[in-house]
Parts: C-alpha cells; structure tokens; sequence
C-alpha cells in the first residue's frame, strides 16, 4: 500500500492531468468546429457547382460532391477532429474515475491511523 504522501502526490498529478485533458478537449472542440464548418462549406459549394456548371441531377450532386477531393480531405480532417475530440473526453473520464479512487485510499490510509 502507498503511503499516505505518495497518495496525495499521485493525487495531485492526477488533478494537474484533469486540468490538461478539459485544455485538450477545448482545444480539439475548437479544431473540430472550424473543421466541420470548412467541410461543409466546401461541400455545398461542390454540390451547387456540380449541379450548376457540369448539370449533374441533384439526387446525385451530393454523393458526387462527397468523392471530390478537397472535400473528402476536409471531412478526413473534421473525423480525425472528432475523434481526438472524444478521446479527450474519455480522458477526463477516466482521470476522474482514478481521482475517486485516490481519494478513497487517502480516507482509508488516514482514517487507519487515527
């Protein structure tokens, strides 16, 4: 069993990695809303384009728009977004899971001692 000090040190690393992870996360929330307004910008601008200038049926501009490769680029970005963004979330999750328990074992380490 630690020690009660380790305990508290452990504690405080874990709180100082809560902090980055909730930084983390509003950064990756920031990067993924630019990148999701860049991806859909560029795909109603291919969608109108295709429809426009090449006089391609509506029902089939969107599919179409979706393999052209600026476009397919953004959406990869806005995905890789997405998911950092969800990682980070898990993250905060399971610092916070591990801060639970940390404050558990200070309670029982100190409250043995008395």
């Amino acid at each position: 069993m630690d020690s009660g000090q380790d305990l508290i040190l452990a504690l405080r690393e874990q709180r100082n990695l809560l902090i980055q992870s909730v930084h983390d996360m509003k950064t990756f929330g920031r990067y993924l809303a630019k990148s999701t307004r860049d991806y859909k910008i560029a795909l109603r601008k291919e969608i109108l384009r295709l429809k426009m200038e090449d006089g391609v049926a509506w029902t089939a501009c969107y599919e179409l728009a979706l393999g052209e490769p600026n476009v397919a680029d953004l959406r990869y970005k806005r995905d890789i977004y997405q998911s950092e963004y969800e990682v980070a979330i898990e993250q905060i999750n399971a610092v916070k899971i591990e801060l639970r328990l940390l404050e558990n074992e200070i309670k029982q380490e100190w409250g043995s001692r008395e």
